[in-house]
């Protein structure tokens, strides 16, 4: 005869969270006592929850006898049920008790990150600790949407960018703070080594010794020590080592200007180099994300100019 049953309303108004929870460990270990020890509870407790179930339900969800527990059909369907429901409650607690993280993905030069924003990434993570940040730095123009970038810091030629600039490149001559002490006047740029940024292609006319030499009034010596480098950020580390003087692109040395580990040499003969583009993404999935990140960055070069 098969027992009266409740209606589906009664019975999940019946069903607590803990009964499930104790049938959900007694039937993956099929042992009261095993759930009991995995739930802190009683066997006693464990098996109370089980037969809250069985009597909201009206059915028997084990099979109980001398060989142990096993799964009643309906037990089975009910596990399988109860599963799916506990993962997915799990996930929506985790979700809200810990938000998930924001991701963005920055293109930028070698030289930009290495000097100026990878020293600040503390800084970021103060203003914006909700955000992960993954930072490619590669001389090539990635494009944001094939490239699956949120924003790009990119270098431009005086005059090619249509909006205003993010910012512009001021050049001067630095070096070690007891390298600086020994340049008086510009013929003693003469005996000091030069920190040369190599540049076959010629592309930054504005990095050559030869067009600072004029500047200065001075004559390159053709046996001046010389050390070249690919890279400008080896350029600087040079110069912080006291190896010799290097043409300083602002902002990429203000850090180190700031903590006094570099020296501006004849200021007076500081000139303008490339312009910073700032270029945002149109995904709406991540351009307030990016935007944040944004004005974060707008903020911190505004403190440079401040400071």
């Amino acid at each position: 005869m098969t027992p009266n049953r409740p209606d589906i309303a009664a019975a999940l108004r019946a069903l607590s969270l803990d009964a499930l929870r104790g049938f959900d460990s007694a039937a993956r270990h099929l042992s009261f006592t095993a759930a009991a020890d995995e739930l802190y509870l009683t066997q006693s407790a464990v098996s109370k929850q089980v037969k809250s179930l069985e009597d909201a339900l009206g059915t028997a969800l084990f099979r109980r006898g001398g060989k142990g527990l096993a799964l009643t059909q309906e037990g089975r369907l009910l596990l399988q049920a109860t599963r799916t429901a506990l993962d997915a409650l799990g996930d929506a607690v985790g979700t809200i008790v810990t938000p998930p993280r924001a991701a963005l993905a920055v293109t930028t030069t070698p030289s930009f990150a290495s000097l100026w924003l990878v020293p600040r990434l503390t800084r970021l993570q103060r203003y914006a600790p909700e955000i992960d940040v993954r930072i490619d730095a590669s001389e090539a123009m990635a494009s944001l949407e094939r490239d699956g970038y949120d924003l790009a810091i990119r270098l431009r030629m005086p005059g090619q960018l249509e909006e205003k600039p993010l910012l512009r490149e001021r050049l001067m001559l630095v070096a070690a703070p007891e390298v600086a002490a020994r340049l008086r006047q510009p013929e003693d740029l003469q005996r000091v080594p030069l920190l040369v940024f190599h540049d076959p292609g010629t592309r930054f006319g504005w990095m050559s010794w030869t067009q600072w030499y004029a500047r200065l009034g001075l004559q390159p010596m053709p046996d001046q020590p010389c050390l070249y480098f690919s890279r400008y950020d080896h350029v600087v580390e040079a110069a912080l080592q006291g190896a010799g003087i290097a043409i300083g692109r602002a902002p990429l040395i203000l850090p180190a200007l700031a903590q006094g580990r570099l020296a501006v040499v004849f200021p007076d003969h500081a000139a303008d180099g490339l312009e910073y583009e700032l270029v945002v993404t149109g995904n709406p999935r991540t351009r307030a994300v990016a935007m944040r990140f944004r004005d974060w960055l707008l903020m911190e070069l505004a403190a440079d100019v401040t400071g």
